[in-house]
């Protein structure tokens, strides 16, 4: 939908200067949707990298999610603070890396189609 957002003007004045279907993707449709392109591989990022842990674990005999192993630091003799830490501290950087760092992007991806 990102891309149906690019007006057919610009690809039409991109024609008639002679720009071919590469030339256009690359100089035209790829600076234009940058925004959305990197929004989009962030959440999917998000997407994978939450479905990693169960995917490592399905063959398994105890298999469940991320959340899962989380939570079971915690038993009734009491909560293990430091693995508890340091899990949730491995789950969650990755994610806080690359969306600190495609900040501008995923902002500018998820509000194009909000405000007109």
């Amino acid at each position: 939908s990102y891309f149906k957002e690019v007006p057919a003007e610009i690809l039409e004045a991109a024609r008639m200067d002679g720009a071919g279907p590469i030339t256009q993707l690359r100089y035209l449709l790829i600076p234009l949707t940058a925004p959305g392109i990197s929004s989009t591989a962030l959440l999917g990022m998000i997407l994978a990298w939450n479905e990693t842990f169960w995917c490592i674990n399905i063959t398994a005999t105890k298999s469940g999610t991320l959340a899962l192993a989380i939570a079971s630091f915690a038993n009734s003799e009491g909560q293990f603070w430091a693995k508890l830490s340091a899990a949730l501290i491995a789950s969650v950087a990755p994610i806080l890396f690359f969306g600190w760092i495609t900040q501008r992007q995923l902002v500018r991806g998820l509000t194009f189609g909000a405000v007109k």
